[in-house]
This record gives C-alpha cells, structure tokens and sequence, in this order.
C-alpha cells in the first residue's frame, strides 16, 4: 500500500532517494528566493579578465541564492535556437513505427527514441529522443576522438530527416562552447582561479533528452508532468518554447516559484556535482514540471557532466583548514554506468553487463563504447 504523504510537506528526488520538507508559511517562513535572476552573459567571452569576474560575481550570486537563473544574450544564434525546435517538431511529427526504428533500446548508452511511458509510467504522456556524447561521432572529434572498436552510441534519423543531425550539430557546438566558458565562470564566481575546474572538463559527458509533451486537454489543467528533482550533472542548459510556461523551482519555504520561458534565452541551473565541486556552495535545487497540458509543449536540455574518468571532489580551497566535507569523491563513469542499470534493468545492454560478470567496483564509462571481451579480458 502506497504511503500517504503529509499534504504540508512537498515531496521530490534527489540524490537517488525520495525526500521532502515542509511548506513553511507565516512566522514560520525563512527569507528566501520568490523569483528567477536574470544574467546578461554577452560578455561570457570578454578578454578582459575584470569584466569576466563582474559578470561571474552575477552569476554566482544567482547561482548561491537560487541554483537557477536565465541567461539572456547568449553566445548562440536565434537562428540556430528556432531551426532546432523546428526539426525538433518534424522528428516528433514523424510516424510511431518510423520513430521506433531508434529505439533507444538499440543503443549501449540509452540514447535514441523513447516512447511514451519509458521513463515514468504513471507520467501523462510524453516521448523523448536522446543524444549525447558519443566521439565515434565526427562532430564531436573536436572534443575527443573514440579509441578503434568503438560502437556508435547515438541514433540518427538521416533517412527520413537528413537535416536533423546537421540543425543539431550547429547547435550543440554552440552550447558546448558555451558551457566551457560558464565553467570558468563558475570558478570565478567562488573566487578561484578561472581555469580550477578544466581539470574536470577537459571532454566533459553531455546528455541531451528532447522532451515532447503531448497536448492532453482531458487531463486537470496545471498538472504536475514531471516529478520534483534535483539534476545529478553538473549544470544545465535549457532552452524551451517561447509563450509556454511550465518549469517550477522550490525555494526553502516549499514554495513552487515559475520560470517561464524568456524567448532566445536559456535557463541555467547547477546540478549535484557542481553542488559537490562548490562544497555546498552551489545547491542542486529541486524543480518540476506543471503546466496546462491542453497544448503541445518542446523541452531541450543539455546536461554536462565532468569527464567520465574523473573524481568528484570539493575543491580544496573551499574546504576550510579542519573542516571535513560531508561530499565522498564520486567517480564519474561509475556512477553513470550504475545509474543506467538502476533506471533500466530490462535494458538489454544492462542485461549483458550483469551477465559479463563485471563487478561493480570495475565499471567505468568505456564499457558503452567498447565490447565487453576487451574491456575484461574475457
């Protein structure tokens, strides 16, 4: 029998467990965030060093008191921002059947289409096409190249849509160049040296989970579409429709606060391993989705993650001298390779790594992109 919740507490993942905390209202209320920040980072690319720290200084104090904030003026062309969405729709638009040919059950790393209900069954309807990285891929050799014997992670409908790897590709490189530079920013942000976190994100892991929200006008208006989470990357970037409300952030009083979109620019959010590289400094903040479902709704985020090969770590110099962190190292590409088992055990790449005999303690990202017997020496 399912556990009756407390209606003065709201309830939400994060960090792999199920959690809540209390509405708090009146005197009972604590001073915090009843609005989204907003940044201009036109000057995200300025060679002056003074105007990069201003801007940091805005940014981190968006991202100390919220976790979120929009990005408005970023370096990343409107063209390219509604030419995405516009392939976006084509692709959804295309027929079940023909999308079902990229199942993401095809792909070691999950990547490809999921139909409605894969990801949470009780969730009103919606599908999904997932990309990420995947250097075997020519696009993203700039980044790093994939050893020989690499498998191909993502699935590209270049048959019945040839521009859609091309629109996403323009994209991406834009956003990824991007996210290095907010890399740095967040480092000066917390006063470090801009380059304290490149150690982490020399080819950093990106998840890209195009969501497709179905118009449900059946359904009660304002409902609750995706379940209250904290993100587990490190920061995202999320572009979505203009003049379709939908993302809403928690604040400490249990407080839903909207974030509607603002047309060309992203939303910002910081996830559990800049939460844990900050020391705490910058929270994984708690947000869902809940909105009119009588209309068709496009979401595009773009999770990035430090390298796979990485350890998690507070940075040294914001652990202060005989301050124990409550963050244990985290290494990447085990943690990643355990979350896709957890999320999806009759995954048949997941059935096969439980079959190989791989111990835990062994996993590491490679194993998506490398056959088994040459990983193990099997």
């Amino acid at each position: 029998m399912a556990t009756e919740r407390d209606p003065n507490r709201v309830y939400y993942r994060a960090g792999g467990f199920e959690q809540s905390r209390p509405i708090l209202k009146g005197a009972d209320a604590t001073e915090t965030f009843n609005f989204i920040p907003i940044v201009d980072v036109s000057n995200v690319f300025s060679p002056d060093l003074q105007v990069r720290k201003k801007l940091a200084a805005e940014i981190g104090k968006a991202v100390t008191e919220v976790g979120f904030f929009y990005a408005v003026n970023p370096p990343v062309e409107i063209k390219l921002m509604d030419k995405s969405f516009a392939v976006i729709k084509k692709f959804f638009d295309l027929p079940l059947e023909t999308k079902k040919k990229y199942m993401f059950t095809n792909s070691p790393c999950f990547k490809g289409y999921m139909p409605s209900k894969t990801q949470e069954k009780s969730a009103p309807d919606r599908d999904s096409f997932a990309v990420g990285s995947d250097f075997s891929d020519p696009e993203q050799q700039f980044i790093k190249t994939a050893p020989a014997g690499s498998v191909h992670l993502n699935q590209w409908p270049d048959e019945e849509l040839p521009e859609f790897r091309k629109v996403f590709y323009d994209y991406f490189k834009q956003c990824y160049a991007f996210a290095k530079a907010l890399i740095h920013s967040f480092a000066l942000a917390l006063e470090l040296e801009e380059d304290s976190f490149d150690e982490y994100f020399h080819a950093p892991l990106t998840d890209v989970l195009i969501q497709h929200y179905f118009a449900a006008p059946d359904r009660q208006d304002h409902e609750e579409i995706l379940f209250p989470h904290a993100d587990f990357s490190a920061f995202t970037l999320l572009l979505n429709q203009r003049d379709i409300p939908g993302l809403e952030v928690l604040n400490a009083n249990g407080i839903w606060v909207p974030a509607p979109p603002i047309e060309h620019a992203f939303i910002v959010n910081t996830g559990a391993y800049f939460e844990f590289l900050s020391n705490s400094k910058f929270p994984s903040t708690v947000h869902r989705v809940h909105t009119k479902l009588g209309i068709e709704r496009f979401s595009f985020p773009i999770f990035f993650s430090p390298d796979p090969g990485s350890f998690v770590r507070p940075h040294p110099a914001l652990v202060k001298e005989g301050e124990k962190s409550e963050h244990t190292p985290h290494h990447i590409g085990k943690r990643y390779i355990t979350g896709l088992a957890n999320n999806a055990p009759d995954h048949p790449w997941v059935k096969k790594l439980e079959a190989s005999g791989i111990k835990e303690e062994d996993y590491k990202w490679e194993l998506l992109s490398q056959p088994f017997s040459e990983q193990n020496g099997a």
